[in-house]
């Protein structure tokens, strides 16, 4: 069986001294591959850098690229042009982190719709799975992923606040 750790913070500032250590630790815990997670354009960059940086082989660390609900706000047409470049970058497998937190609400809730409509917008025309989080916003995030659902090629939910039925 192969282990994959698929929503590594690796990117964090708390991380930068000891992040070889960090995958050392993985790699012999078993894990094969690791997937960074990125939730800003400049997080989705620094995530693309660290695979490159870590992994010289191309085998065993792959990331995200997305907006978190929280930065909804920072969202413009610039952000999803530099995003859409992103997302075509080999080691990049999936979008996002996106998704819906009406928990905090540090992004309006409509501008957070808005930004999840255009991550899985570009999901779809990319065929790229969708990393997703939902605080406090289950109902609202399958209402807009029913829309998307038949088209995308999968998707995980790393962060879920709804019931299990």
């Amino acid at each position: 069986m192969q282990l994959i750790d698929i929503g590594v913070n690796l990117t964090n500032a708390s991380f930068a001294s000891q992040r070889q250590a960090v995958l050392d630790r993985a790699y012999a815990a078993g894990v094969d591959q690791l997937v960074l997670t990125g939730t800003s354009v400049e997080g989705s960059e620094q995530a693309l850098q660290l695979c490159h940086e870590l992994d010289e082989s191309a085998q065993r660390l792959f990331c995200t690229a997305g907006i978190h609900p929280h930065s909804a706000s920072d969202w413009t047409g610039d952000t999803e042009k530099q995003l859409h470049a992103l997302l075509k970058e080999n080691r990049v497998r999936a979008v996002g982190e996106c998704g819906l937190d009406f928990n905090r609400d540090f992004s309006p809730r409509p501008q957070q719709e808005k930004v999840l409509e255009a991550h899985l917008a570009m999901a779809v025309e990319l065929q790229l799975p969708v990393f997703l989080h939902e605080r406090d916003a289950n109902q609202r995030l399958l209402d807009i992923l029913r829309d998307y659902r038949d088209r995308l090629p999968a998707a995980v939910v790393h962060c879920f606040t709804g019931e299990r039925t």
